[in-house]
């Protein structure tokens, strides 16, 4: 009933925003126009003609925030889900992502950096090869639990390959590339792999069938190894649908893994399509034993519903073992075969909660293929059972030249498992509206780390020209590979007792005004003295100044900052009490 609910409340919503003409007017247009606009990509290398490209020139009209740890001219990551390329263990934190060499049509190979508890990357801004192919893509990356060492898959297309390398310590960059099976009776080889390594020590690889033209159905199926990579279990073929999309998770704190995919509605293989899709689980309690038949629908679409699952989503395990799941829904009308080709909502799922809405994007916009105004979304949990959810934000007002909307990325949380989410922070905020090409600041492709402690641990791309080259959306560029970490703000370092000094009860308010120009008043309240510390922080984690340090007597506290020597831009205040700490947001807008 709930799903039922929601879904009446949210073509209501769409209703009133057209009317309302909320942004500009969204674009629809056919089923067919759609699959006509994304293609799979080109795999061959192309011609030196179509090689020119834009370096990357630092300092420009914009950068966005971020320590670069690589650069590509293969801007694009992935076409469907975004997976995981960054991954936080307790050794480190671990990056990978498709590099373009010295064009997007030549040589293409898997790279990799590590980021030490210093916070100092293994390889500086350059990063360091993983593969030795020579059109080597589409990557993703999980952490071996107990080691912490890398675990990289990715496809080698000349040779139709698929490959897990496997780290020979942790952040040291040695990688053993193990094949993996990716061939089934009758059927074209697999080619667009995700990981996951779970508690149990297994290394899941879940697969799509690897078509080259058309619109084709495509098999979706699942292998696993449990020695390390040497040796696999026969591939087993799943279900099968139009997308590149099927992803897999594994829960930290016991031996749940799910494969999440969106699962076609009433599926025709003589002409399928990537719009009309539902998002279903498959789930094993061990890691090694499935029932592939055990397929949870979680969204049951009707056909007069004008909303559907596309081939985006990301999902992911909370430390009480809820299996949570995220997607988009742009407008789907099988009446009359019409989609929307950038308005979508933002949903969330587990089971304890149903579905719930994150983020409204039912706003125009002009993401380029495989995208929409909400896409490449990315969902982690932290001990303390908060939830936050990553994703591309595109509008239709900071457009590129080209007529590509630049990306920013959004940041949401949740401290009630899902039900109620927060209103987004823009966490890039560099818009380049107008740009040319090599002066834009289109952030896109992220993927935010599962493991999410006082830090949430981010990468993605900083695309020089809006658009997927690969696509021919744009002008081929040099793009930096970022790597970002910012506070957790819903953060609480610990409690403390009644007979040590700390106080029982404190309260921090949220500033004042917020957001504000050059100054801002917070305040808190203690039940009896302290010891306190008052720190501001950047959007890169970085402590910019100490307010208070010292002891503080019981009541309450104002204290202001003067931000007349910063920038505009995201900032989080953190409060000390001994070991607890708690974290705010706030916006200097100049």
């Amino acid at each position: 009933m709930k799903n039922l609910i929601l879904m009446a409340l949210a073509l209501s919503l769409i209703i009133s925003l057209s009317l309302d003409g909320y942004a500009g007017e969204i674009h629809k247009i056919s089923i067919a126009e759609g699959q006509a606009r994304e293609i799979i990509p080109d795999e061959s290398p192309q011609p030196a003609a179509m090689r020119r490209a834009i370096p990357y020139v630092p300092g420009g009209i914009a950068d966005s925030p971020g320590m670069i740890v690589g650069s590509t001219y293969y801007d694009y990551q992935t076409n469907g889900s975004t997976g995981h390329r960054i991954a936080k263990h307790d050794c480190g934190v671990h990056i990978c992502w498709m590099k373009g060499v010295t064009d997007w049509a030549g040589t293409r190979l898997i790279y990799y950096n590590y980021i030490d508890p210093s916070g100092t990357p293994g390889w500086g801004e350059d990063g360091t090869p993983a593969s030795s192919g020579t059109r080597d893509g589409y990557t993703n990356l999980d952490v071996d639990r107990a080691t912490g060492n890398a675990l990289i898959a990715y496809h080698d297309s000349p040779q139709t390959i698929v490959y897990v390398g496997v780290d020979a310590g942790c952040g040291l960059g040695l990688f053993t590339n193990h094949e993996v099976p990716n061939q089934y009776p009758g059927e074209t080889d697999f080619l667009w792999p995700y990981i996951a390594s779970d508690q149990g020590g297994h290394i899941h690889i879940t697969d799509t069938e690897g078509e080259s033209a058309g619109n084709i159905p495509k098999k979706i199926g699942h292998t696993y190894s449990a020695d390390g990579g040497s040796s696999w279990q026969d591939f087993q073929i799943y279900d099968e649908y139009a997308c590149f999309s099927t992803i897999v998770v594994a829960s930290d704190v016991d031996d749940k893994v799910a494969l999440v995919y969106p699962k076609p509605i009433d599926f025709n293989p003589s002409d399928p399509n990537q719009f009309n899709n539902d998002i279903a689980y498959i789930e094993s309690t061990d890691g090694a034993t499935w029932d592939y038949n055990s397929i949870v629908n979680i969204t049951n679409y009707r056909w007069e519903d004008t909303l559907r699952a596309y081939a985006d989503m990301a999902a992911c395990y909370d430390y009480d073992g809820n299996l949570h799941i995220i997607w988009n829904t742009p407008y789907y009308n099988a009446d009359s075969g019409t989609i929307s080709a950038d308005a979508c909502l933002l949903w969330h799922w587990s089971e304890a909660t149903g579905i719930d809405m994150i983020y409204d994007a039912w706003y125009a916009s002009f993401p380029g293929a495989w995208n929409r105004s909400a896409s490449k979304m990315s969902v982690s949990a932290d001990e303390q059972g908060n939830l936050f959810a990553l994703w591309t934000h595109f509008d239709d007002i900071d457009v590129s030249v080209g007529g590509y909307s630049n990306g920013e990325l959004y940041l949401a949380s949740s401290g009630d498992g899902g039900e109620i989410w927060s209103d987004p922070d823009n966490i890039t905020n560099s818009p380049t509206e107008g740009c040319f090409p090599g002066d834009c600041d289109s952030d896109h492709w992220s993927t935010m780390a599962q493991k999410v402690d006082e830090n949430i641990y981010i990468t993605f791309i900083e695309d020089k020209d809006a658009g997927g080259i690969p696509q021919t959306e744009g002008s081929q560029t040099d793009n930096p590979v970022r790597y970002l970490s910012i506070p957790n703000p819903l953060w609480m370092e610990g409690v403390a007792g009644e007979d040590n000094g700390v106080p029982n009860h404190y309260y921090l308010s949220q500033n004042y005004p917020n957001p504000f120009n050059s100054s801002t008043n917070i305040k808190f309240n203690l039940d009896k003295a302290a010891d306190v510390r008052l720190a501001i922080y950047n959007i890169l984690g970085e402590k910019i100044a100490i307010l208070v340090d010292g002891r503080i007597d019981a009541g309450e506290h104002t204290i202001s900052w003067d931000a007349s020597q910063f920038v505009s831009g995201i900032y989080f205040y953190k409060f000390f009490v001994n070991d607890h700490s708690e974290a705010r947001r706030m916006v200097l807008l100049k």
